[in-house]
């Protein structure tokens, strides 16, 4: 089975190189200029550990892992990579499963595959890791060399993953894990450790620079929050045909741009969650976000974790600092932190000003003016005994 299996994608990679061979090298409008213009990355940078076959001619090498080791000063981490996991800033962070103690226990990972579309066709070549040890990020790319090899490769990621609790991603619910997860059943019948504790970094990211920037790619957010954008970097759709073409020429320039556009997402991951989790953790000393609609998405979250001081400062910043749609959007939610307060009278104000302004929908309105109705008999009430 296994020799049929790796006979069947040598055949598939035979006739893909022959017609990418026809793409790359037809010169004009069809070649990409990238390739010529990337140097492989200097052996310094990339310490290369060989798969099983080292010590044999590099076409003989089935499969590779490059590391690089950065100082999480260099990084400038402020909160992620240092001291515990916090559960309730875990959750934050689009956690699906139990949260792990230590961030040392976090896997951050992204794939590049050789379709763009998953399935049981689709392998994956490249997988880029990264983890803290000390007052450092390694990050390790593993690279298969051979389809056929593809048994040995993920053993060697089973190996990576086995020792951690839970992995980090950037729509990895949609794509890494469904697609790392069929190569494991597929090539050596396991089942992926990791996936029941995982963090979806895409998910967070859209709540709070969605509505500022619009794309929360990971490029753009480089760009928007880490003021980091890439000055030359291979499109997503053509890492597929520039694995094949590599496979075919074996030249490391090809395969060069491909190497640094998933080492940057590696490392850009681990740096957006930090930003996540750095916004977080000034809204809960009340410093909440100053642009309203992340101020809003943050509030909501702070109540589901049961966090209500930082959830209604959010509130009130973004009330106070939102349009009117949003006001009339978040006002009850408001509203009902006001009463829990004890200040009645504020949040009768705040929902009658409202109604006043023709905001909202009918639906909202309804509910509304059943606030008032309900608000207005509890200030009667607390007046009371105040009249007697």
């Amino acid at each position: 089975m296994n020799d049929l299996r790796a006979r069947v994608a040598q055949i598939v990679e035979r006739d893909r190189a022959q017609h990418i061979d026809k793409h790359w090298e037809s010169g004009g409008t069809g070649r990409n200029p990238l390739y010529a213009t990337v140097d492989p990355p200097a052996s310094g940078r990339f310490p290369i550990a060989r798969g099983p076959s080292a010590g044999t001619a590099v076409s003989a090498v089935r499969y590779e892992v490059r590391e690089r080791r950065i100082a999480l000063d260099d990084l400038g981490l402020e909160i992620v990579g240092r001291g515990a996991c916090d559960p309730l800033l875990i959750a934050h962070l689009g956690l699906k499963g139990a949260s792990p103690d230590r961030w040392q226990d976090v896997l951050f990972l992204d794939t590049e595959t050789t379709g763009l579309s998953g399935g049981t066709g689709t392998y994956i070549f490249l997988i880029g890791f990264a983890h803290f040890a000390g007052t450092e990020l390694i990050l390790r790319q593993h690279m298969l060399l051979d389809l056929g090899a593809e048994r040995e490769f993920i053993e060697g990621l089973k190996k990576e993953i086995e020792p951690f609790r839970a992995c980090a991603s950037y729509n990895g619910k949609a794509f890494d894990l469904p697609i790392i997860r069929t190569r494991f059943v597929m090539a050596i019948r396991s089942e992926l450790t990791v996936d029941d504790s995982h963090l979806d970094l895409l998910h967070p990211a859209r709540r709070l620079w969605r509505d500022r920037f619009g794309s929360t790619t990971l490029k753009q957010l480089e760009e928007s929050v880490l003021d980091e954008g890439r000055t030359a970097d291979i499109p997503g759709w053509l890492i597929p045909d520039a694995y094949f073409h590599y496979l075919r020429k074996r030249d490391p320039a090809i395969i060069a741009p491909v190497l640094e556009h998933n080492a940057r997402d590696v490392i850009s991951l681990v740096r957006i969650t930090d930003r996540v989790a750095r916004a977080v953790a000034a809204a809960r000393t009340g410093r909440a976000p100053d642009h309203a609609p992340a101020a809003f998405a943050l509030a909501r979250v702070f109540e589901r974790t049961g966090e209500q001081d930082a959830a209604f400062a959010c509130y009130e910043s973004a009330y106070y600092d939102g349009d009117n749609t949003l006001r009339a959007k978040l006002a009850l939610a408001y509203a009902r932190h006001l009463e829990r307060r004890g200040d009645v009278e504020r949040a009768l104000r705040l929902v009658e000003t409202l109604l006043d302004l023709g905001m909202g929908s009918a639906r909202w309105r309804e509910q509304a003016e059943a606030r008032v109705r309900r608000l207005t008999r509890k200030r009667w009430r607390k007046a009371l005994p105040t009249a007697s």
